[in-house]
């Protein structure tokens, strides 16, 4: 039996419909609080085979998971998350780009992005709204599901796609018109949209980020080796941060944003209209109290903040590298009392490392005494060999001093 034919101006009619879903869809989400919004088409993208490079090269350290093969199936065939999936709405959230000089003195150096409430549980909320506005008025009955780094999705892949950037020689999304202090989101789609047209590149000859990175993180343009980016150091490496990259970290205590500080384009970076994403001023903390945190202290402080993935340990690990990075005299007391009472091994070591810097450099010799003592009795009697062994270094770069 014969097909029968579309009627005259069906097509016409479709395409209509499908560019005016896709206006008030965009509408929408710049109505919810997003800074820039497109769309990016399905074709086959250059940004998996570079994903799977990065993993072959084993440059995502101690990330396991991202090299897990749902991760990476998840990656490469994106119908996985939705079936019959057709488009990805991508959008962007800027937060602040400013720094508080104050703030940084007492508190160590946080990425901005993680100065705010957790990015995670701001996205959700948007996105959440988004895609229930899609599923109940937009597309009644459709599947959509959103991402914002929370699964196996190429996130800056679609975002290039969508026209919201290029990604630069730092490896992170650029934008002329956001620079690159922003926050990306994804929403999944089982309904045709227009796609948007990706902009070319606008780095140039411009090697900023690269010169900038003190670990040499970024290893050649567009590639990142995370086993020794700052961000990755103080939030995803669980155990010791290597010695010869200690004094690289500096005061960050939680991530880092010198490629991005360095780029031009962040120049043209708009405030951040995001309250929730603006920096709390955690005022009367210092180094010094977030080194005596305990668990619960900890948790508490941090509930609603991107720095409890780091864990306790970890930041106070970090706290005790910004310490001897600094080498402010008033930091020996507490790396002497961490040493001889934190808990955890991960810190004890750190704090003699921390402690044989501060040590090291103080002019005031009444600090000596307790120091060594305190830097040889962990060297004799700790019950972790590691810290006996980061002391007894400790022990060696006070004497050198």
């Amino acid at each position: 039996m014969a097909q029968a034919e579309a009627p005259a101006g069906h097509g016409l009619r479709l395409t209509h419909a499908v560019a005016h879903a896709t206006s008030r869809l965009k509408v929408r989400a710049l109505e919810l609080g997003f800074d820039a919004v497109g769309v990016a088409s399905l074709e086959p993208d250059a940004a998996r085979e570079h994903y799977e490079a990065w993993l072959a090269a084993g440059r995502h350290g101690e990330m396991h998971w991202l090299a897990s093969a749902k991760h990476r199936e998840r990656r490469a065939d994106p119908e996985r998350l939705v079936r019959g999936l057709r488009a990805v709405l991508c959008v962007a959230l800027c937060h602040p780009a400013e720094r508080d000089a104050e703030r940084d003195q007492r508190l160590g150096r946080i990425a901005r992005y993680a100065a705010g409430e957790d990015y995670h549980r701001v996205m959700r909320d948007k996105l959440l709204s988004l895609e229930r506005w899609i599923r109940g008025e937009l597309f009644p009955g459709s599947g959509s599901l959103w991402y914002s780094d929370t699964g196996a999705i190429l996130e800056r892949g679609w975002a290039e796609r969508a026209g919201l950037g290029w990604v630069g020689k730092h490896a992170g999304l650029l934008s002329e018109s956001l620079g690159s202090w922003f926050l990306l989101g994804e929403v999944l789609v089982d309904r045709e949209l227009v796609p948007d047209a990706p902009v070319r590149e606008r780095c140039g000859s411009c090697v900023r980020c690269i010169d900038a990175c003190p670990t040499r993180a970024i290893v050649a343009p567009y590639q990142v080796d995370a086993r020794l980016c700052i961000s990755y150091l103080t939030i995803e490496r669980k155990g010791p941060i290597p010695r010869e990259l200690r004094p690289l970290v500096g005061d960050w205590i939680f991530g880092c944003d010198l490629c991005q500080e360095a780029c031009p384009w962040n120049r043209f970076a708009p405030a951040a209209r995001e309250a929730r994403l603006h920096a709390r001023s955690l005022a009367g903390w210092s180094l010094e109290r977030f080194l005596a945190l305990d668990e619960p202290a900890f948790r508490e402080l941090f509930a609603t903040s991107p720095i409890r993935r780091a864990g306790r340990a970890g930041l106070a690990r970090n706290v005790c590298v910004a310490m001897g990075n600094r080498a402010w005299p008033r930091y020996a007391a507490p790396l002497v009392r961490a040493l001889a009472h934190e808990a955890e091994p991960l810190v004890r070591g750190h704090a003699a490392w921390a402690l044989g810097r501060v040590t090291a450099v103080a002019t005031d010799e009444s600090l000596r005494p307790s120091a060594t003592a305190a830097l040889a009795e962990a060297a004799r009697s700790d019950a972790d060999a590691w810290v006996r062994e980061e002391a007894r270094l400790a022990l060696g770069v006070e004497a050198a001093g």
